[in-house]
């Protein structure tokens, strides 16, 4: 059987680093726009324009993703009128856009915009500044999320290289493209190749964060999925059960990253041909998706499709 990858987050971590990177570009910036700061548009409508952004990130993060990107438009369309091209809320912006935009199929539009915003920050700022990496590494995401593993790993091999040389081989977010370079080893299924770089960021994770922390936990749910396609499935299990254990006392059984949890544990235990232990993980995953995500998501779909695998397996075993 072929694992997939914890994806149920993917939107919303993405669309964290743009709101982080967001902050980051308006502080670090300005200095360098002191008319756009003190003009009658900037100063009029910081706040309905925070509440604008929060209102179209809200929708990007509950799904309603036509809705943020239209939003995020329109957003983008004022800032470029109003600010320019370059400053660097509309930078921030479009790059908010360009997540709503990969979400909503528009991948060619999305990485548009990620390069354009790519080369004024290379221009502007230099290669190796932070805003400049944060957008490389939302590129490498969408990348990643494209189905082009072999682009991923070469931007955030690049990345991971800045990151340690800059903040030392123990910082939070070096610890963070590893996991990130570790994903799209896997998927590449370059297995040998992502296992030591999920357990070096697990440590970092652990110390900096605490184990009970969503980050370490989806680094070690992710390390589980992989030791399970590198045919570890003892240690697969562990992992992903320790996980289980550890999100549904936080969360509740109903949380959806308990549910995929359970998804990848009955895939790793229908990979050990472990079927009827695989089954109650499978069962709870689809019902539970369907009642949370509905019966069109993604995730529901690839978990029910996994009960009908084990069920055909475990009839084939008993003939």
């Amino acid at each position: 059987m072929k694992l997939l990858k914890y994806l149920a987050a993917g939107a919303i971590l993405a669309s964290g680093l743009a709101q982080t990177a967001s902050a980051a570009w308006n502080m670090a910036w300005a200095a360098e726009s002191p008319a756009i700061a003190g003009s009658p548009a900037a100063a009029g409508s910081p706040t309905a324009d925070a509440l604008t952004i929060e209102h179209a990130t809200h929708l990007l993060a509950t799904g309603k993703c036509v809705d943020a990107r239209k939003e995020y438009e329109a957003i983008v369309e004022n800032d470029t009128r109003e600010l320019g091209e370059q400053n660097p809320k509309t930078l921030s912006d479009r790059m908010a856009l360009a997540e709503a935009r990969a979400v909503t199929g528009e991948s060619i539009a999305a990485e548009a915009d990620l390069r354009a915003v790519l080369e004024i920050l290379v221009r502007r700022k230099g290669p190796e500044q932070d805003e400049t990496l944060s957008c490389r590494t939302q590129l490498a995401h969408l990348f990643q999320t494209l189905g082009r593993p072999h682009e991923a790993i070469a931007e955030y091999h690049d990345i991971l290289e800045i990151r340690q040389r800059i903040l030392g081989p123990d910082d939070i977010e070096v610890a963070r493209v590893r996991r990130m370079l570790a994903n799209s080893y896997s998927n590449a299924q370059h297995y040998s190749l992502a296992l030591p770089l999920f357990r070096q960021a697990e440590v970092i994770f652990e110390r900096e964060l605490g184990p009970e922390n969503p980050e370490t936990l989806l680094n070690r749910s992710d390390l589980g999925v992989t030791l399970a396609e590198h045919y570890e499935y003892e240690a697969a299990e562990k992992e992903l059960k320790d996980v289980l254990a550890i999100r549904e006392r936080l969360l509740g059984p109903k949380d959806v990253s308990v549910l995929m949890t359970c998804f990848q544990l009955g895939r790793c235990l229908g990979g050990h041909h472990q079927f009827e232990a695989a089954q109650p993980y499978a069962q709870r995953a689809e019902s539970g998706l369907t009642a949370a995500l509905g019966a069109a998501d993604p995730n529901t779909i690839q978990a029910v499709r996994l009960c009908h695998e084990l069920e055909n397996d475990i009839q084939a075993r008993n003939r």
